[in-house]
């Protein structure tokens, strides 16, 4: 993952269009983006392997650490980063935006988070902050984080679970992670 170009404003989307196929990614801070542009824009970042923070997206601020955290909601964004602090704890967060967990959203930007953390070899633990999602978005980020080498837990109130990597095989194997 590069720096993200931050991105605001009235023509938001034809910038942030502009960014991804220059191979940028995109840091939204503002609400610029209707439910439509949003959903366009995080296809246009998969499909050039590009990710999209935001919108409503602000840089969350931990020291350098073990973790990496997909921010999804304010207010689990900073109980997660509440508890990491006070364990002493740091790590890279990536704001992915509010809607991104809903079921119009399905998770776009939060599964291309993923593998951009599974793919940071400082990252030894994911966790997803996020408000419970719908359950079809829900599997698909199990789903997700059964393919990576990088266990991931999912703080979300009343539906915290955990993939951890298990011992001795490689996560990308059929049935190397289990729910906890």
């Amino acid at each position: 993952m590069n720096e993200p170009v931050p991105v605001a404003g009235p023509h938001a989307f034809r910038e942030a269009v502009a960014a991804l196929r220059r191979g940028r990614d995109v840091l939204l801070p503002g609400e610029d983006l209707t439910l439509a542009e949003e959903i366009a824009l995080k296809d246009e970042a998969a499909g050039r392997g590009r990710l999209v923070l935001g919108p409503c997206a602000a840089p969350g601020g931990l020291p350098p650490g073990r973790f990496g955290v997909v921010a999804v909601g304010a207010a689990a964004t900073g109980r997660v980063l509440g508890l990491l602090a006070r364990a002493g704890e740091g790590g890279r967060v990536l704001p992915v935006g509010a809607r991104d967990l809903s079921s119009a959203v399905c998770g776009r930007s939060t599964l291309q988070a993923l593998v951009a953390l599974d793919e940071d070899p400082r990252v030894q633990t994911v966790v997803i902050a996020a408000e419970p999602p719908p359950p079809e978005v829900s599997a698909l980020l199990r789903e997700a984080a059964r393919r990576l080498a990088t266990p991931v837990v999912s703080a979300a109130p009343g539906e915290a679970w955990s993939v951890p990597v298990l011992p001795g095989r490689p996560a990308a194997e059929e049935g190397a992670a289990e729910e906890g």
